[in-house]
């Protein structure tokens, strides 16, 4: 049976009696750990009169369990992850090190086992905004066609050349469910710069950033913003995928893509002369928008798309060797808004 420290944690989760966030929570930390985080937010010198320990030594544990993801930031001071999607990001995005052994395939008990994703799923879309953002694959693109800055993934890493950071993907490292790349989750300002005090990231040049975006979408990922016309605001671009994503996977399965994630301003078009049925695009396919289908006057079954499922991020315009799908601009620039439209928590932390 958990202790009582590990079920007040359980508990601010909104989780008491889940004894899989439990036994999460006995895998991260100790006991003693979990007392400690429950007296958060407080100063070091509280913390040392607390619990008789210097304040270097509450300022050390302090910067120890952010680094493990089981403390974050706040306006307060450093404190316990309520949300449970952050406390999830956050240990799962630690620098291999601090990831806990056995604690992914506890993750995916509570997701799968227990139904979380369910849950993660309709919490997100009851926010009533859609706070991310697609940006297309930019080979995917006409270069007759200028992309706006906040919708082009190397207009954004160059704006913000002096400070980036890539680590892991917190939700491939936990899922584990395909094999695109981890290492691509790019963070920029106070996002890079918390990366680097939890030893979660790794600072790269911007030729580096580029070089890692091009791997990620040319796997296959969509790359992912916060929807918002504002470039300081854009602290991060995710490459997600279907399978994994805690985003993405939720609201595919509950068809609410559209309630959480804008589409780009772009969508693909299928010239049916063109197209000669190799479905290599289907599977690439995360939101399942392309379907294999007889057409009328062809012979052979062509890939037809349904734009309500279209999110318009490029990736089967790369997969297309006849060349038979184009990226139309079907959008105009105020389709991105200049404010955020609902709490920017969604995103992962």
């Amino acid at each position: 049976m958990a202790s009582e420290n590990i079920r007040k944690l359980a508990a601010l989760n909104n989780k008491a009696d889940s004894e899989v966030l439990h036994r999460i929570l006995e895998c991260a930390m100790t006991d003693e750990e979990a007392g400690f985080i429950l007296a958060l937010p407080a100063s070091p010198a509280e913390l040392a009169a607390k619990f008789n320990i210097s304040e270097k030594a509450a300022e050390e544990k302090i910067r120890e369990l952010a680094r493990r993801g089981l403390v974050v930031r706040s306006r307060k001071g450093y404190r316990y992850p309520r949300d449970l999607g952050t406390l999830h990001d956050n240990i799962l995005a630690s620098d291999r090190k601090y990831i806990p052994a056995g604690i992914e395939k506890l993750w995916m008990d509570l997701y799968e086992g227990q139904k979380w994703w369910r849950e993660v799923g309709e919490s997100l879309a009851a926010f009533g905004a859609q706070v991310l953002r697609v940006i297309p694959a930019e080979k995917s693109i006409s270069p007759k066609i200028k992309l706006l800055p906040y919708e082009s993934i190397t207009a954004i890493i160059e704006a913000n050349r002096d400070l980036i950071t890539i680590r892991n993907c917190c939700c491939r490292t936990g899922a584990r469910k395909c094999h695109h790349p981890l290492d691509v989750c790019m963070q920029f300002k106070g996002r890079a710069e918390y990366d680097l005090f939890r030893e979660s990231g790794r600072k790269v040049s911007a030729d580096e950033a580029v070089s890692v975006a091009l791997k990620a979408v040319g796997s296959g990922l969509v790359p992912t913003v916060t929807n918002i016309s504002v470039m300081a605001a854009l602290e991060f671009i995710c490459f997600c995928c279907g399978d994994c994503c805690l985003v993405l996977d939720p609201i595919i399965r509950l068809q609410k893509v559209t309630a959480v994630l804008a589409p780009s301003r772009f969508e693909p078009k299928i010239n049916y002369e063109l197209c000669n049925g190799c479905g290599h695009c289907v599977p690439r396919c995360h939101f399942r928008a392309l379907e294999m289908k007889p057409v009328p006057g062809h012979s052979t079954m062509k890939a037809v798309l349904d734009p309500d499922k279209c999110v318009g991020c490029g990736v089967c315009e790369l997969s297309c060797v006849p060349g038979a799908i184009i990226m139309e601009l079907t959008r105009p620039p105020e389709f991105i808004p200049e404010k955020i439209a609902g709490p920017s928590a969604i995103v992962h932390s």
